[in-house]
């Protein structure tokens, strides 16, 4: 798997492609720490990208899969990552990981519940750009909730598992399809991701909200 900048960009993807490979090479350890599949790691990346989103946010480190995805994108944007998981254990994996990649200095860890971090980065006023979610499936309802006080207007949030977890994540999805501050797309990936932009306070529509599927090819 390669990690090729846009047009004009130079950057080094040697350490990074060297530890996703060996992270990707242990696919029961990818499953057993439900680390999203490579394809959609790969999409995430590329989205956070494209966007040039500079101020990323991680609901979910575990072993850092996606972390890796994320902070790499965040240091081509010149940007940074903050990463939030109840499980030190995992973290200190994810953060041997990044330091492997170099990475670790893109990455603020937060080690904790989940919606208590959220709740104290808001009240710090913290700000971002793109909010990526796959943690508890029975909490998506309140990120969701959080995601709104705490992206930008034009911000990204992605939450993984909506079709592997459908019937846990139902109250979710329809909560975000309801909601009008919000253009939604439903991605068919292997795990199913929700993909939402926050729209400015009194926009036009940008997006009419559509279902397509990436039937496991990005």
């Amino acid at each position: 798997m390669s990690f090729p900048a846009p047009d004009g960009v130079a950057f080094p993807f040697t350490h990074i492609n060297t530890v996703v490979q060996a992270i990707e090479s242990q696919e029961a350890r990818l499953r057993a720490h439900w680390c999203l599949p490579r394809e959609e790691a790969r999409l995430l990346y590329l989205l956070a990208v494209v966007g040039r989103y500079r101020r990323l946010l991680e609901v979910g480190t575990s072993i850092g899969y996606s972390t890796l995805h994320l902070a790499q994108a965040a240091s081509l944007n010149e940007g940074s990552l903050h990463t939030i998981d109840a499980s030190g254990a995992r973290q200190a994996e994810a953060l041997l990981n990044l330091q492997q990649a170099q990475l670790a200095e893109r990455v603020t860890f937060h080690h904790g519940d989940a919606l208590s971090v959220l709740n104290r980065l808001q009240a710090e006023g913290q700000a971002f750009d793109l909010m990526f979610i796959d943690a508890r499936k029975s909490e998506y309802c309140q990120y969701f909730q959080q995601a709104s006080g705490l992206l930008v207007a034009g911000g990204l949030l992605i939450a993984d598992n909506t079709r592997s977890h459908r019937a846990k994540m139902q109250d979710f999805i329809e909560a975000a399809h309801a909601d009008p501050h919000w253009e939604i797309s439903d991605l068919e990936t292997p795990s199913g991701l929700l993909i939402a932009l926050k729209r400015p306070s009194e926009p036009a529509p940008l997006l009419d909200q559509y279902s397509f599927s990436l039937r496991g090819e990005v």
